[in-house]
């Protein structure tokens, strides 16, 4: 039974990671007799999970961002870790190497999707407030903003653990805030 679970969760992972380009019309709006149950209930729009991200500072200026992570990694005990990333100075943003892996991200800025014990450096464009997302002309100017980063100190599923951590870092670093932010958890390519 566990190997069952594992097998279909494994068919749902790579159905949504399917380049579906060289499909019928028929298999495109599920008529095809050959579809597997995952292909028939996976929706795009169930890839993105509700997350509230714990904000300590933003701005910039890498160089002061960094001491400010620096600075809450070790209040808080966690690692500062960039995920292989860097600041491009030439671009003004945080991007994973050249040389990187996978073609598709090398050079490119990759968002976390997953919180931990951890802080780091990111690009505020990647996480839009869900109320600002809902109005056309404030998410036109967020998204025209794109160098603009901030602190991570982790994300949470539930608002209460959010709102804990900030309980922690707020007598230390005032401007500390919650984003809530739908982040997208399907294929990335």
């Amino acid at each position: 039974m566990k190997r069952n679970i594992i097998f279909f969760i494994a068919l749902i992972y790579l159905a949504s990671c399917t380049d579906n380009s060289d499909m019928t019309s028929n298999q495109k709006n599920g008529t095809s007799n050959n579809l597997s149950i995952a292909d028939e209930e996976y929706k795009p729009e169930d890839a993105n999970v509700l997350q509230y991200v714990v904000v300590v500072a933003d701005g910039y200026n890498y160089d002061s961002l960094r001491a400010i992570a620096k600075e809450t990694s070790k209040l808080l005990g966690f690692k500062f870790d960039m995920l292989g990333r860097y600041f491009n100075t030439s671009r003004k943003k945080i991007v994973l190497p050249d040389n990187y892996e996978d073609d598709v991200w090398a050079g490119e800025y990759i968002f976390r999707r997953e919180g931990g014990d951890f802080v780091s450096i990111e690009m505020q464009g990647a996480y839009i407030d869900t109320l600002t997302a809902k109005n056309k002309r404030e998410s036109e100017l967020f998204y025209a903003d794109t160098l603009k980063m901030f602190v991570f100190a982790n994300m949470y599923p539930e608002k209460k653990y959010a709102d804990s951590l900030l309980k922690i870092l707020k007598p230390k670093f005032k401007q500390a805030t919650i984003i809530p932010t739908e982040i997208h958890m399907g294929c990335m390519h």
